[in-house]
């Protein structure tokens, strides 16, 4: 929970510090420094000052070098520091709760590594998801804590009863439901999951939710969002539903099969010798075309909590209109 809350914090903190800062609190990101203040028709806040025009007197031009050293900053950590804190790192870890043991993937330097890198790359604009992460970190503060504990130092069996209540609170604290990450441990992680387990995965997650809830003051609720309504839908709306459905199965399918030939494209070519200039024009492209659309440019789970609210609270960037 205390890991979660910090890529929490540090992620929203560099999301919004690569546009401005707060001067009264510098260590406020946009959210809690307009905090009562902004107005919500023009979305505009005196609190709030913008960094790069300060800095460079030219918005475009502060914002693109922040994207670029945030990106660069968490590759190089990952190329030169800790290689196995690259990607999600779930498919390792089905690996080890299969049996096998992969040396220095669940170890201290890949935990810190991972914790520094990951908000960095969330700051930098890519289109990452944390959730995967959050197992891998989750995963490696359960393997350093054995170590302190005969009981567990030496047993690769109680070990990976560790590992699969790691997984279930590491889903929990990326989407708070405690239920959900014992859920997913139990059906995508392990291949044996006792009763006893179980139970001990569900303690740890709601104990991490619990502490992630306490700990983390940029978010009012654990959840990713919530959805709210006091008008009945109709039945014909099922048929959007349904065609809503069938294109996202379809775009998944075509999205896995071009990132599929892609990371096969990057293995076989010199990509695989500039990773850390790769990472940097990919996150200073990504960051070129949503630059100029607004819906692009904010975080993620910022844009599905104004998707979801009501339009009663406000305009929310003319979604309402």
């Amino acid at each position: 929970g205390i890991v979660a809350a910090f890529v929490a914090i540090s992620a929203a903190w560099l999301s919004d510090i690569k546009l401005g800062y707060c001067p009264s609190n510098w260590y406020l990101n946009r959210r809690f420094c307009c905090l009562k203040v902004e107005d919500k028709v023009n979305h505009s806040c005196s609190r709030w000052v913008n960094w790069s025009q300060a800095l460079f007197n030219n918005p475009d031009h502060g914002f693109f070098n922040w994207i670029a050293l945030f990106a660069a900053a968490s590759s190089y950590l990952v190329v030169h520091v800790a290689p196995y804190s690259a990607m999600s790192g779930v498919a390792e870890i089905k690996t080890i709760l299969g049996g096998f043991i992969i040396k220095q993937f669940l170890g201290a330097k890949t935990l810190i590594v991972k914790c520094i890198s990951l908000p960095l790359a969330l700051g930098s604009g890519l289109i990452l998801g944390k959730e995967g992460s959050m197992v891998h970190i989750a995963c490696c503060i359960g393997n350093i804590l054995t170590k302190y504990f005969s009981r567990y130092k030496k047993n690769e069996a109680r070990k990976r009863e560790i590992y699969s209540a790691a997984c279930a609170a590491g889903i929990s604290v990326a989407f708070g439901a405690p239920i959900g990450g014992v859920l997913f441990s139990l059906e995508e992680m392990s291949s044996y999951f006792p009763v006893k387990t179980m139970w001990r995965s569900f303690f740890c997650s709601f104990v991490a939710v619990f502490v992630l809830q306490f700990m983390n003051p940029f978010r009012e609720k654990t959840i990713l969002f919530q959805a709210t309504y006091d008008r009945d839908w109709h039945f014909f709306e099922v048929i959007s539903f349904l065609i809503i459905g069938v294109f996202g199965g379809v775009f998944g399918s075509l999205f896995i099969r071009l990132n599929i030939r892609a990371q096969a494209y990057r293995r076989s070519t010199f990509l695989k010798y500039v990773r850390i200039s790769e990472a940097t024009f990919m996150a200073f492209i990504t960051s070129a075309i949503s630059y100029f659309v607004i819906y692009m440019r904010m975080d993620e789970s910022e844009l599905l909590e104004i998707l979801f609210k009501e339009c009663e609270e406000g305009d929310h960037y003319g979604i309402c209109q």
